[in-house]
């Protein structure tokens, strides 16, 4: 796939349809605290801020896409708090954790010149490098009782996708697809994971959903030029 540039640099990942997927999922309880990773625009933290959760944090490595954040959700008299720092580092366990991480396959010599642009869109050669590195970090940030969300596309590598779903369960948790939708030569999928109690899993032998959907012919990402999609949420 060819990146193409334009006159016009966009800063922050704007809203389109694998965000609003995710956000069909920020429905936290009343009085459960919600960590959004790498927000973008925020859609998914403004949407658990709307549904008056006791506490929405939002993180991002890019200044632009934190005070864009800031500013509307202080004009919508919603309570957000950006945080910059790299995908949770730092940050506490939440009730509920959602991410739509940067997922297009980037090899070394394909990497934007831009920080932000790359920051955005760069996900490692086979687009599994920072969904893994949020797997790996999720269980220090997500409460034993705690539900995540997490963004997944058959831009991917499947067979990686397919390890990275084995090791959450061997590791003693639950994931399963709640969601699935195909934008032309894409499919994007949405993981609910969970850290399920020993009872839960004697109770329910081979929980964890269907495997990811099968990856069609690829005419290039949606987070391409292709469909006037630049940016993605700003995580590294």
């Amino acid at each position: 796939m060819t990146r193409t540039r334009t006159a016009t640099r966009i800063e922050v990942y704007p809203v389109r349809e694998d965000s609003r997927l995710l956000a069909r999922f920020a429905r936290p309880r009343p009085g459960q605290r919600v960590l959004e990773i790498g927000c973008g625009r925020g859609l998914a933290a403004l949407t658990a801020a709307r549904a008056r959760a006791r506490q929405v944090v939002a993180t991002d490595l890019n200044p632009a896409a934190l005070s864009a954040l800031r500013h509307r959700a202080l004009s919508d008299g919603l309570s957000v708090a950006p945080v910059r720092t790299d995908l949770a580092r730092g940050l506490r366990r939440f009730d509920l954790v959602l991410s739509n991480p940067p997922y297009l396959p980037t090899g070394r010599n394909a990497r934007d010149p831009d920080r932000w642009e790359n920051l955005a869109l760069d996900g490692g050669p086979d687009g599994c490098a920072v969904t893994a590195r949020i797997l790996r970090a999720l269980p220090s940030h997500l409460r034993p009782d705690g539900v995540a969300y997490l963004l997944v596309s058959s831009e991917q590598s499947a067979s990686h996708l397919a390890r990275l779903r084995s090791g959450w369960r061997r590791r003693g948790g639950v994931v399963r697809t709640v969601a699935r939708e195909r934008w032309g030569e894409e499919v994007l999928s949405v993981w609910q994971l969970s850290r399920a109690s020993r009872r839960t899993r004697r109770a329910t032998p081979g929980t964890g959903g269907r495997p990811p959907a099968p990856r069609p012919t690829r005419f290039g990402s949606s987070r391409g030029a292709g469909s006037g999609r630049r940016n993605a949420p700003g995580v590294a």
